[in-house]
């Protein structure tokens, strides 16, 4: 009896914690649906936790509105961030835009803006890491 409640007793704390937010957000069938797209739009596969360029744009921004422009003006996200997505480490074009946007909202407002040519290069800093 006493393995009984027990058992009962873990079975409890398991549902309980899978009912408790972690505090980041989850991908659900409904945002799916109220985005009309696939799950595979923001992820490499249903379920999986690794995103995908658009999917990492609408975690950030709550919406696909400005992705077009984003893509349209850099191409990937790797274009500006080295490795994935949302990397701090930023490439020679991402370095360009740092002092004109510091955020993903800022990006998408100065690409609605008209502009000729992108800002000028600042000059790469040696990385000292030895």
């Amino acid at each position: 009896m006493k393995k009984l409640w027990i058992m009962a007793g873990i079975s409890a704390m398991a549902v309980a914690a899978q009912l408790i937010p972690a505090g980041t957000a989850y991908a659900t069938k409904a945002i799916a649906n109220q985005e009309d797209a696939a799950c595979t739009v923001c992820h490499d596969k249903p379920g999986s936790k690794l995103m995908t360029d658009k999917g990492k744009y609408f975690e950030l921004m709550g919406s696909f509105d400005g992705y077009d422009q984003v893509t349209a003006s850099f191409g990937k996200c790797t274009a500006c961030h080295v490795r994935k997505p949302g990397s701090a480490k930023l490439t020679k074009q991402g370095k360009q835009y740092k002092s004109l946007a510091t955020n993903m909202e800022g990006l998408r407002e100065y690409l609605m803006e008209p502009h000729p040519t992108p800002p000028p290069a600042e000059p790469e800093q040696p990385d000292n890491d030895d």
